[in-house]
């Protein structure tokens, strides 16, 4: 399974696909392109301009470089299992720092905690 995420025609990006194989010769709708082309499948039609005419089918080809793939649910469920550790990146310190930050605040215009 992949989202496409580039393509000649704007309204096939973000459409999910399958992925069945690689483009061949005898496809009916072929492309030439540098890199890998698959014949995917989508439950909505793409469009395909070839030859001078629009095509709108459930299966065509798609560059490689045009394709994202999606994890499978399999892959979230291990996860769920045995989840990663939480690195503690710049992100992490300095939200904490602002967290500490927030208290320091609250703590100071408490007028119960002054001291005269």
């Amino acid at each position: 399974m992949a989202i496409i995420i580039d393509a000649y025609n704007p309204e096939n990006i973000g459409k999910i696909v399958k992925v069945l194989r690689k483009q061949t010769m005898r496809e009916r709708l072929r492309i030439r392109h540098q890199g890998t082309v698959w014949i995917v499948h989508s439950a909505e039609k793409l469009k395909w301009n070839m030859w001078g005419r629009h095509f709108m089918e459930n299966f065509g080809p798609v560059p490689e470089n045009q394709l994202q793939p999606l994890k499978s649910s399999t892959h979230y469920e291990r996860l769920k299992e045995n989840p990663t550790q939480r690195m503690n990146c710049g992100t992490f310190m300095i939200m904490e720092y602002e967290e500490r930050c927030e208290m320091r605040r609250l703590e100071m215009s408490d007028p119960s905690k002054c001291e005269f």
